[in-house]
């Protein structure tokens, strides 16, 4: 091993020298391009110098009119070049020299802390083993002084038969030896154990050794990159006489030939230049050399040099697993693919105890991927190895006692890691007809909550896998590439800047591949981590922390890797709040939490449950005198049943019974305000009003110019100047006019209008409009979960067309859909929105949305941007919102939904077909509040180092 750190410091050295040279070549260029700025700043004033040397000659008078004018010409195109070549140079520093130099202070500072780094590591490594050797030297000693101890008591025993020494002599020595006896003892636990550390250390050196050769190898492919842009640039920026399309081929044909051909690892460039044949060094752990190994082999300790070579794998002496451990391990394993109902009670001990030792986890972990393989191969099983529920719940126990083991001793090695990761997705068991697998049952192990750990596992997956992840990122790009081509012929004859824009792409193959490798490395470790069952801020913190890291990310990759866990994270709500069994257990838990005992309980469900047997005409209201202990709920349940499930109040004579209903919801008797002082106060104290008072009228006036004749421009206006004033945190916003319009609208009557519109803004509305729009914010965040939860089509194409929530939905929040007044008279469909909003608030809101898109889903997958925004923002004006009574609605909606009857209720439908629940809106607004904001905060501080 002393041979292999001599060897591994002379590789640095050589990897500093290496170094040094690259650092000379980015510098030389540096200069070039400082020298070059210099010399055209010079020749930018000698030019100019001359020009104004002719412009003297025009100034001294004595030439005839013909010099003059060929002076005035050569003058000026001298200081109009001179103009030129100073801008070229200005450019040529700002775009080329200043970027270049800030980048070779990157790149130097990345070269010298590897250099420190590959020294520390070298340096640590080597003190550990001079710790190790020196209790080596000690335990040789004492073993040597106990021999010569039992050497000189067995003279001693001639000497007593000779009677030359007594018995009490020889006791004395023998005491003295046993004493020296334990002593070595001692000291060999203390040289075995600090063996074990030094080899743990050498295997953890040996592969971060690997980590820096690779780190160098994508700093010096960031310089060729990086450098080949900038030169490219600035072959731009100068000007040309001849046609360079021959030279372009030709850098073509290069960057093809650079691509093509396999960069040499800087390791093995390393190893040339230190003149050492390729397999000629072998990888070596210290083995323990016992007392009589070094009487054997060595009689001076300052000439042992104890070494083992490995061949085919890392093993540590003294972490061995004997053939018999490994029998032990393939009779458990084959238990795996067969019916096995033998007690295992003992061999689940055994196992254990030989997953304490690395080569035990090892070799569990490879045997098990063999069998699997094999089994796949003769077609006894598939991509998934299907347990039984006892045989997954044994092999869970035992993995379980692996991952507390290594976490608890901090044995933790990334190889084993991620060969475990990998097979714990494809180990499961079924549960009716879902798939569990194994990963999802290890959540809680504290291990995976470390997020050194997931660095650690990426670093390896990029040291060992990256061939591996470039292979896969090159074939993407060939496929991508081969795509842009067959376009570029198709369309060849439209022009050339198509086959432009693809060597564009070319150039940048290298570029892209290697942040495609960084993404295909975090999509890896994105699916362990969803596998696993991380909560969420676990989960986004571990991929920031891991791309904060890593230079070659870009952006957009780490929005889609943190979209990829939402999405995911939709799916299990999805399978959550579909369920039956869930929502009767939250309903369980709803009347629990409001202390509702079991006889109450039956009361209030009883009474619900008779109100679908009970017209609106049966006066349901009197199940009130029941108990006035259940008055509160049942007026609710009543309320909520009428609005949200009987017919589209349209006509006359049930116009009354939705006022009536809307009060109720609104509970407008319990609003104690006195309208008209109020209207008085206002009319007097106008500071307020002035400042919304051009606002209000222009609003008025354009929004509902179509009702003119029946409502009155000037009580509208009175009535927002009057919540205005009274609401002086919110005073006035665009929206309201829509909101108060339409309650006008609907009661007719002015003081009624102004209590509902104030009870509407205070419990719904107000909370959008102020602390920086938060609460709306928070909508927006929920709307696209929930879209994305129950139209994932739709939801996807959006996202693809990179259209956010905000931009189509903001209106419909703010004026719940009411801004649809300003180009119809009257709308079935907008009393059905507001009926539901009453009845269920935002729940309501978002069925009713949600059932639009539903019914308008295919047309939206057909357009792009924007096609989509305009589409969106026309919806109001639509013919699905200007028919006004329910049955032309529900003859409309047959034509985009099959499954509608003729005598269905339009508004059972709506609530009966998304399952959204107030819990739902809870949770996502928490989630916005307490994780969401604090995650984007994260993202955008990790994404500008």
């Amino acid at each position: 091993m002393n041979h292999s750190i001599e060897y591994f410091n002379l590789q640095q050295h050589k990897l500093y020298e290496y170094m040094v040279g690259l650092t000379q070549n980015v510098t030389g260029v540096e200069k070039i391009f400082t020298e070059l700025i210099a010399c055209l700043h010079e020749f930018s004033q000698n030019i100019s110098i001359i020009g104004q040397k002719f412009h003297s000659q025009i100034s001294s008078g004595n030439e005839p009119d013909i010099l003059v004018c060929l002076y005035q010409q050569v003058s000026n195109y001298l200081l109009r070049l001179s103009q030129n070549w100073n801008d070229t140079a200005q450019k040529i520093k700002s775009e080329i020299a200043e970027p270049y130099t800030q980048f070779v202070l990157n790149f130097r500072q990345t070269n010298r802390s590897l250099n420190s780094e590959s020294k520390k590591q070298v340096a640590e490594i080597l003190e550990t083993r001079k710790e190790m050797c020196k209790t080596q030297e000690e335990y040789w000693k004492l073993m040597k002084l106990f021999e010569q101890k039992s050497e000189q008591a067995q003279q001693m025993i001639d000497h007593i038969e000779k009677g030359n020494a007594t018995k009490e002599d020889f006791q004395k020595l023998f005491n003295n030896s046993l004493r020296i006896q334990e002593l070595a003892d001692g000291m060999e636990k203390d040289y075995k154990k600090l063996l074990s550390i030094t080899n743990e250390k050498w295997k953890s050196f040996h592969q971060e050794w690997d980590t820096v050769f690779a780190n160098v190898g994508l700093n010096e492919q960031s310089r060729i990159m990086f450098t080949k842009q900038t030169v490219s640039s600035l072959l731009k920026l100068l000007p040309f006489d001849q046609d360079q399309s021959q030279f372009e081929e030709k850098v073509s044909d290069l960057e093809l030939k650079l691509k093509a051909d396999p960069k040499i690892p800087i390791k093995k460039l390393i190893e040339k230049r230190m003149q050492i044949q390729e397999g000629s060094f072998q990888f070596q752990f210290e083995e323990f050399v016992s007392f009589e190994q070094w009487k054997k082999n060595n009689q001076s300790h300052d000439q042992a040099n104890p070494m083992q070579q490995v061949q085919n794998q890392w093993t540590i002496v003294g972490d061995k697993i004997s053939e018999e451990e490994k029998k032990v391990v393939d009779k458990y394993l084959l238990s795996l693919f067969q019916i096995d109902l033998s007690d295992k009670c003992e061999q689940i001990i055994k196992i254990k105890q030989i997953l304490q030792k690395s080569a035990g986890r090892n070799y569990l972990i490879n045997q098990l991927n063999k069998l699997h393989t094999k089994q796949i191969q003769d077609k006894q099983a598939k991509f998934y190895l299907t347990l039984t529920t006892e045989q997954f719940m044994e092999l869970l126990q035992l993995i379980r006692h692996w991952l507390n083991y290594i976490d608890l001793n901090e044995i933790y090695e990334s190889e084993d890691i991620y060969d475990l990761l990998l097979k714990s997705i494809r180990i499961v068991k079924m549960d009716g007809k879902e798939r569990v697998n194994l990963a999802s049952q290890l959540s809680d192990i504290p291990l995976w909550t470390k997020v050194d750990r997931w660095i650690e596992l990426f670093q390896f997956i990029s040291a060992k896998k990256v061939d591996e992840k470039r292979k896969q990122a090159q074939s993407i790009m060939q496929q991508t590439q081969s795509t842009i081509l067959k376009k570029g012929v198709r369309i060849i004859g439209k022009g050339l800047s198509m086959i432009k824009n693809f060597g564009a792409q070319q150039s940048n193959l290298i570029e892209v591949n290697e942040s495609e490798i960084c993404y295909m490395i975090l999509d890896e470790i994105n699916l362990f981590i969803y596998s696993l069952k991380l909560p969420s801020e676990i989960s986004a913190e571990i991929i920031i922390q891991i791309a904060s890291q890593q230079q070659q990310i870009d952006k957009d990759h780490v929005v889609k890797l943190l979209e990829k866990q939402e999405d995911l994270h939709n799916t299990q709500w999805k399978k959550l709040f579909k369920s039956g069994k869930v929502v009767l257990t939250h309903k369980t838990e709803k009347y629990e939490r409001k202390k509702l005992y079991d006889y109450e309980n039956k009361i209030i469900q009883g009474c619900g449950s008779c109100l679908k047997f009970l017209s609106i005409q049966d006066q349901p209201q009197k199940l009130l005198s029941l108990n006035s202990n259940f008055n509160k709920q049942l007026k609710h349940k009543i309320k909520k049943f009428y609005l949200g499930n009987s017919q589209v109040f349209s006509d006359e004579s049930t116009h009354q019974l939705r006022l009536r209903l809307m009060s109720q919801a609104l509970k407008l008797k319990q609003l104690n305000i006195d309208y008209v002082e109020m209207k008085t106060k206002v009319g007097i104290e106008m500071d307020v009003n002035n400042l919304y008072e051009e606002t209000i009228k222009l609003d008025v006036q354009r929004s509902l110019h179509i009702h003119k004749d029946k409502i009155n421009s000037n009580v509208l206006q009175s009535l927002l100047r009057i919540y205005a004033f009274y609401n002086q945190e919110v005073g006035y916003c665009q929206g309201m006019n829509y909101i108060a319009g339409y309650l006008y609208l609907t009661y007719q009557d002015q003081e009624i209008a102004y209590k509902a519109f104030d009870r509407m803004m205070n419990l719904y509305f107000k909370e959008l409009y102020i602390n920086d729009f938060s609460k709306l914010k928070t909508g927006f965040y929920a709307f696209e979960r929930l879209l994305c939860i129950f139209l994932p089509d739709l939801s996807q194409h959006l996202k693809d067309q990179k259209i956010d929530a905000s931009y189509y939905v903001a209106s419909w929040f703010i004026t719940l859909y009411s801004n649809v007044f300003q180009y119809n008279q009257r709308s079935a469909l907008l009393n059905v929105i507001w009926d539901l909003f009453l009845a269920e608030e935002w729940k309501g809101f978002y069925k009713a949305t949600f059932y639009i898109f539903s019914l308008i889903q295919q047309q939206i997958l057909n357009l792009e941007f924007d096609e989509i925004l305009h589409y969106l923002g026309q919806l109001i004006k639509s013919e699905i919102f200007s028919i006004t009574t329910e049955q032309e609605l529900i003859k409309y909606i047959q034509k985009l939904d099959k499954t509608i009857k003729d005598n269905v209720s339009i508004k059972k439908t709506i609530l009966s077909r998304f399952r959204i629940t107030n819990r739902m809106l809870k949770s996502l607004e928490s989630e916005y509040q307490s994780f969401q904001l604090k995650l984007n905060k994260k993202f955008n501080q990790c994404m500008k180092r």
